[in-house]
């Protein structure tokens, strides 16, 4: 599993999503929803990435101080009203966005973004 998806997991994020989501709740599709929200993230550029990275690691605390609870043990009304305030939220906003459409077209379609290929830097001047 790559570092982004653990991140993903981890944050509690996913569990949003399948009470938001009912084409979300089945494991096979949360699972295809969190690989592809990974992959796609991992393309994005550097700034970016970090970016999602640490908003998805401070998610928890930031769904903790809206619900009192954690995303993992809160009920549904309680993620539903509370994904509603984050998606206020400046940052979150676009993030919560973001992430949600990735999955959903992950878990829909079924389809994973290939790996990053190696790129090969080429030095030098040309003969």
């Amino acid at each position: 599993m790559s570092r982004l998806a653990t991140t993903l997991r981890a944050s509690g994020l996913p569990v949003c999503w399948a009470a938001e989501f009912e084409a979300l709740r089945p494991t096979a599709s949360g699972d295809r929803a969190v690989r592809h929200t990974a992959l796609s993230l991992a393309r994005m550029p550097a700034g970016y990435r970090w970016t999602v990275a640490a908003a998805l690691r401070l998610f928890p605390l930031a769904f903790r101080l809206i619900a009192h609870r954690d995303p993992r043990t809160a009920d549904e009304l309680t993620i539903s009203q509370t994904m509603a305030r984050l998606r206020r939220v400046p940052v979150y906003a676009e993030v919560l966005r973001v992430t949600t459409a990735l999955a959903l077209y992950g878990a829909l379609d079924g389809t994973v973004p290939a790996e990053r290929p190696a790129v090969r830097v080429l030095t030098g001047g040309t003969r």
